[in-house]
């Protein structure tokens, strides 16, 4: 690299900066000498460091007691700034990490092999490390000491492996036994790359990188367009396949792993004949506590020579375990060893992290040197940003070497990421930046088409000759579940004839919900309602006489493999079934369907009830009142807090209702608690549970005028079906989903008309208690009018929401980020919320809710 290549020198990088790190570096007073001059150079090359900015800085420092001045050289690590990076640099804590390493860490290890008579050092002297007016590093420059980097595009030779390898073992010995003497490393070290926290910022890029990469890859030779099917819809997947490989397994043997284990983060120092005396890590920003697999495969697939990489694999594997072996024993390790054998079926399982290393690392090895080269770059969605990944991805070098990588992962099965237990392209037509699961792929089709149209004509085959697949809602209309359309066509071979139908593909969710999956059982109810309850329920209709539906047809059931699933008929596809739309709330006519489907529901349920048939504990007891408050407490209690403190500043609130209200959110969900649980005197069905506007859909038919005219109502999403008071749907559905003009003035109608249907549903399914009566229901309506008021304040703002790209549970409840802060307000600073609740908070306190002074 020219000396003359310009740099710009920070303001803080002067000669005082330096003043503590030359005492150190000399061990010696601030006033026993004088920094005479300052020289500020690159430390690298462009593409040899992408995670910081680095300077090479010379000082010449004349010291007291000599006539002549010392040439002192340190390399000056500092946090890139206002870059795309940033962001991720900062999440990965990546100099808080590095600093705790040299300071600390490092030190801690070499005194362990020094305890044993072994010198061993692991990385260059660090002489100061501060946070202020950045993260900073200055360490000694070990060019002084003429160690230097291999040569990244060659790769490294066998003695440049044994060399590494060897000091990988001695690091990963010592910070085995330091865990053993110690404890547990702190927090920072338990998460690398991949973590919870860093979540959107990889799905921010993930859906542009996809379509490049397959757009690149389907142009390489040697079945390159068949990994790129392969790899096609990995999307987050793949994020999510990479957090349970790093989590470190507490039954098997872990250790700290560098976690930036490439060529250019070790140095080597040669003798005469240029035979390696000594070897040196730099760069201990990554380092992780895991498997030791994890720097191996970073190692191998990035930085070994390629005639070596898999030629020797097993090899290497081995040597790094004799000499981890050596050092364990060395160190006097009193824990459990890997055997070889474990050591080798945990690089297969953890293998995807080698073919991640072969996308990620690999190519900046290779790639010829660019004078732009940063991570910015390679983050950049720009045009600057894909000519540099288009040079990375299209090197002659790196097209050629990945031929081999990629057949040698294909088969070892690294591209079954989720362990479905198959290797095949999705053959699933859909928009790029849709990641669908990776179960979702043509044969999971097969048993719908059965199911959907019957027996095939004997003599004849179905085949699948196409199946797109998009998004069934818009942002805003659907939060606990991730919803596809699937449209399928069908050729009947022999016949030629193609019969087309669309389905909707029900999903787990993705993102801040998926962790709450467990204790919520959202899937396992609903497969329950739809596999045993609905189907009884209707048949109780049928066996008087009366034809009921109360939801889609479901064609098919997964439970846990691959997933929780359900693939639903499509109601939309007929064009006679539409959703309402939820901003405008429902007129009396299209709220009086709801109520009577609803009334047919809870009637039939308490009619199976009373006939022997018990509900599962899904239902009802002490597992769904604890996953209501689990619930609300870690997914809605952030929101109902946001909302109180948009509240403030409403001035249609007295100070004291404002007060009484900030209150009652504290305990909404144990109150809530409280309502689900059924009272033995009072009348009880199975809810619904989440009965708002976008829940229902509405058939319809061409009326006397030639308009159409809503028919009939089929009910969606059972997840949250619960045995209680009919009064929990009644609530939800009134207070959320009602037009604004008629939630109050019709309310009492609508309780009415409500139980009018009630009545006449029990009567004729021949149900041998007590008609409830309206008085007992409007008795029931006041007591739990708390539901009302947390329908209003939760479910209402879902309905008002405009659709916005930022709408997303995640948002709401991650109110902190950007995109959180963005939906919260168009949710709660929304003119037509504030309209409704105007009228709607006075009415419940009127009613004593909430209760003044016993919140």
């Amino acid at each position: 690299m020219a000396s003359s290549k310009p740099v710009s020198i920070p303001e803080w990088m002067t000669s005082s900066f330096f003043i503590d790190a030359i005492a150190k570096a000399f061990n010696t007073a601030a006033s026993e000498f004088s920094i005479e001059h300052l020289d500020v150079r690159p430390a690298t090359e462009a593409g040899d460091n992408f995670v910081s900015i680095m300077y090479r800085v010379k000082l010449t420092v004349l010291l007291n007691a000599e006539q002549d001045p010392k040439i002192v050289s340190l390399i000056v690590k500092a946090l890139p700034q206002l870059g795309l990076s940033e962001e991720m640099i900062t999440s990965m804590n990546v100099f808080p990490k590095e600093m705790a390493v040299y300071t600390e860490i490092l030190p801690a290890f070499e005194a362990l092999y020094s305890e044993r008579g072994v010198n061993v050092a692991f990385g260059p002297r660090c002489l100061k490390h501060c946070t202020e007016p950045t993260d900073i590093i200055v360490m000694e420059d070990l060019k002084d000491r003429d160690f230097q980097m291999a040569e990244r595009q060659k790769g490294l030779d066998l003695e440049h492996c044994h060399t590494l390898l060897r000091r990988l073992a001695q690091f990963h010995a010592a910070s085995a036994v330091y865990y053993e003497r110690n404890g547990p490393y702190d927090a920072k070290f338990k998460e690398g790359m991949y973590a919870e926290k860093n979540r959107a910022m990889f799905e921010q890029f993930q859906a542009q990188h996809d379509r490049f990469m397959y757009d690149v890859m389907c142009k390489w030779p040697n079945n390159g367009k068949l990994y790129a099917e392969l790899m096609k819809g990995w999307g987050m997947d793949m994020f999510d396949a990479m957090l349970r490989i790093t989590k470190p397994d507490p039954a098997k043997f872990n250790v700290l792993n560098h976690g930036d284990m490439w060529c250019n983060n070790m140095m080597f120092q040669y003798d005469d004949s240029s035979k390696i005396k000594e070897i040196t890590l730099v760069d201990f920003q990554m380092c992780m506590w895991g498997s030791p697999v994890i720097d191996l495969h970073y190692f191998i697939f990035s930085s070994v020579r390629a005639n070596l990489k898999l030629r020797e694999l097993d090899h290497l594997i081995c040597y790094y375990y004799e000499q981890l072996t050596e050092n364990l024993t060395l160190l006097q390790y009193g824990g459990a060893r890997p055997s070889l054998q474990d050591l080798h079926s945990d690089f297969t399982e953890r293998q995807l992290y080698g073919l991640s290393t072969a996308f990620s690392v690999f190519p900046i090895c290779v790639m010829e040197k660019t004078e732009n080269a940063s991570i910015d770059l390679m983050l950049d969605q720009g045009d600057a940003g894909t000519a540099f990944k288009q040079k990375m991805y299209n090197g002659p070098a790196y097209v050629e070497q990945m031929a081999p990588i990629l057949e040698y992962f294909y088969n070892s099965g690294a591209f079954d990421i989720n362990q479905l237990g198959s290797q095949r392209p999705a053959e699933i037509e859909c928009d790029h930046a849709l990641h669908l699961p990776l179960w979702l792929d043509r044969r999971f089709f097969d048993d719908v088409v059965a199911a959907k149209l019957g027996p095939c004509p004997t003599g004849e085959r179905r085949h699948i000759r196409n199946v797109r697949v998009e998004l069934a809602t818009s942002k805003g209309d659907n939060y606990a579940s991730m919803l596809y359309r699937a449209k399928v066509d069908v050729l009947t071979q022999g016949t030629g004839v193609v019969e087309s139908f669309s389905t909707i593909v029900k999903a787990p969710p993705k993102g801040v919900l998926a962790e709450h999956t467990a204790y919520l059982a959202f899937s396992t109810r609903e497969i329950q309602m739809y596999r045993e309850l609905l189907p009884a329920f209707e048949r109780l209709y049928h066996d008087k006489g009366e034809t009921v539906r109360f939801s889609p047809r479901c064609l098919k059931v997964c439970e846990a493999i691959p997933a929780d699933v359900m693939v639903l008929e499509d109601l939309a596809h007929s064009g006679n079934y539409r959703m309402a739309d939820r901003r405008a709330g429902l007129d009396q006519h299209h709220t009086e369907l709801v109520l009577e489907q609803l009334a047919k529901l809870h009637a039939s349920s308490a009619v199976f009830v009373e006939q022997g048939n018990a509900l599962s504990g899904d239902f009802s007891g002490p597992k769904v009142t604890e996953s209501l408050k689990t619930m609300g407490k870690e997914l809605f209690q952030p929101m109902l807090d946001s909302l109180v403190e948009f509240m403030a500043s409403w001035n249609f609130l007295t100070p004291d209702h404002y007060t009484d209200l900030k209150a009652a959110a504290k305990d909404a969900f144990e109150q809530l608690a409280t309502i689900i649980t059924p009272r033995e005197d009072r009348f009880n069905v199975l809810n619904h549970g989440d009965l708002w506007v976008n829940n229902v859909m509405f058939s319809y038919a061409s009326g006397a005028t030639g308009a159409p005219t809503a028919t009939g109502v089929t009910l969606l999403d059972f997840q949250m079906c619960c045995w209680a008071s009919p009064m929990v749907d009644l609530h939800s559905f009134l207070f959320s989903s009602v037009r604004a003009d008629l939630k109050l003035t019709h309310l009492n109608y609508f309780l009415r008309y409500y139980q009018e249907k009630l009545a006449d549903s029990l009567v004729l399914l021949g149900y041998r208690k007590r008609i409830p009566t309206l008085q007992q229901l409007l008795v029931d309506f006041n007591d739990l009018l708390m539901c009302g008021l947390v329908s209003a304040l939760l479910a209402l703002p879902f309905a008002l929401v405009p659709n916005v790209d930022d709408a997303s549970l995640d948002a709401v409840v991650e109110g902190s980020t950007e995109a959180g802060q963005r939906f919260q307000k168009q949710m709660f600073d929304n003119e037509e919320l504030k309209t409704q609740l105007k009228v709607l908070l006075p009415y419940f306190r009127n009613r004593g809710v909430p209760r003044k002074g016993n919140l």
